[in-house]
């Protein structure tokens, strides 16, 4: 693909947000006297240039030696630049929905500055879109997809599990998304053909599996912190009343937290990444997030009216539950930051997502807030910044090419107004996002709003 700056006038016309646009094509992008943030080190250099060619960055240095090649298209300002985001727990809108939500999602993700993500619950379309997107077809973030869910319901026997996998693999698919439900026989029988294959899976942990066969199986992720809490808790967590409420809130009276350190080495030596999502549980137990508050965040004017009442009713239902008890939500709130934060000191590796569009969690939005919770766990700012950079390019097996501002990366950007390191929540100062050697103004990306809105919550 050649890259391309673009000035947009966004349409619905084919809702690719590049329909009657002013198409600029450009040889080479060149971005000069910046402050950048190169994620291959935790300080901002300066004065600094990059130029980009075919939506790779060829170059990065001092402004003063730079030599810009003829018939670039040159941007300037007093801006920081930094790798663009990845949520790594997405959510894309199922086909029934229709394609023209489908694409207002993944634009809604590009304008807060993600420009990858991993859909946690696939669909044919997804795979569709993923190829769109790869080619610049469509405005939006590079799309790695889960196939369909391997759950009670589906993976009913050890030969039906094998053939999801075998038919997800096919079908084409990044890897298997894994919800509770799965007994221990199907789940043997799932992670054995996955890695016959050699088709990664990922996901929750059913309470038949347990932590310590997830981290045995080689699996790719845990998500959530699942099955933490249980592990924590020990012997109370095999007692015959099951939890009332999801990832192991009711478990908090009975955890030890001395085996925050035993689970973050047994973690860090399968070498399993975790997505954390605590934004998702602060949204559902915080009781200093109250709901008119939570409906006011920013993000929120993008979702549906009926789907901001279903996520009101479900953080009243578990509220006003006999279980609910702010101190014990506080309590258990902050288990999962410092659980978080003993993973990220024994060298297990963590991968930023928010679970969006999930309770109160906006797409791209939401990321923004998991990394400021990051930084309450302990992380640095860099650190956390590292969770959706770096980290991700690790993972996906591309750390050459994905996470960092150097020549050979991709030229996946954000433009900001303040330094990131001092500024997290960041995306309220996101002056322009390049994707594929795209660029995308602040206008740009604010006419692109309006029509996300028209859309998504008309």
């Amino acid at each position: 693909m050649n890259s391309r700056l673009i000035s947009v006038f966004f349409t619905s016309a084919l809702l690719l947000f590049t329909s009657s646009v002013h198409l600029l094509y450009a040889d080479s992008i060149v971005i000069r006297g910046v402050h950048l943030l190169t994620m291959e080190n935790q300080g901002i250099v300066s004065g600094q240039t990059l130029i980009i060619e075919d939506g790779i960055i060829i170059w990065v240095g001092d402004d003063a030696n730079a030599d810009v090649p003829e018939g670039a298209k040159v941007i300037s300002g007093e801006w920081y630049v930094m790798p663009g985001l990845a949520e790594m727990h997405a959510h894309i809108p199922p086909a029934s929905q229709g394609t023209e939500r489908v694409k207002a999602t993944l634009g809604l993700y590009l304008s807060q500055g993600v420009t990858t993500i991993r859909g946690m619950l696939g669909d044919p379309l997804h795979l569709e879109m993923r190829e769109m997107a790869r080619e610049g077809e469509i405005m939006s973030p590079r799309i790695f997809t889960s196939g369909p869910s391997f759950n009670g319901n589906s993976a009913t026997d050890p030969a039906t599990t094998r053939q999801m996998v075998r038919e997800q693999a096919a079908a084409g698919y990044d890897l298997l998304k894994f919800h509770p439900g799965i007994t221990l026989e199907n789940f043997e029988a799932a992670t054995e053909e996955a890695n016959r294959i050699g088709i990664e899976f990922s996901g929750h942990i059913s309470i038949g599996v347990g932590l310590e066969r997830t981290l045995a199986s080689g699996k790719g992720t845990i998500d959530h912190l699942d099955r933490y809490m249980e592990f924590l808790a020990g012997e109370a967590a095999e007692r015959e009343d099951p939890p009332i409420i999801f990832f192991g809130y009711d478990l908090t009276p009975y955890a030890e937290r001395s085996r925050m350190t035993i689970a973050a080495e047994m973690t860090r030596a399968a070498g399993v990444w975790n997505v954390p999502t605590n934004t998702l549980l602060e949204n559902v137990f915080n009781p200093d997030y109250s709901i008119a508050d939570m409906m006011n965040w920013p993000g929120m004017e993008y979702i549906a009216e009926q789907t901001k009442v279903g996520w009101s009713n479900y953080v009243n239902l578990i509220r006003n539950g006999e279980a609910y008890n702010p101190d014990l939500a506080r309590d258990f709130l902050n288990l999962r930051k410092e659980m978080t934060y003993a993973l990220h000191q024994a060298g297990a590796g963590l991968l930023l997502g928010a679970d969006a569009p999930q309770i109160f969690n906006p797409p791209g939005f939401s990321v923004h807030r998991e990394l400021a919770l990051l930084t309450e766990a302990g992380l640095t700012p860099w650190e956390a910044i590292k969770t959706g950079t770096v980290n991700v390019g690790v993972y996906l097996g591309e750390e050459e090419t994905t996470g960092k501002i150097a020549p050979g990366f991709r030229s996946d950007l954000l433009l900001l107004s303040e330094n990131p390191l001092e500024s997290i929540p960041f995306n309220s100062y996101i002056e322009g996002v390049i994707i594929q050697g795209i660029y995308l103004s602040r206008t740009d990306l604010d006419e692109m709003l309006e029509e996300i809105q028209e859309i998504l919550n008309p």
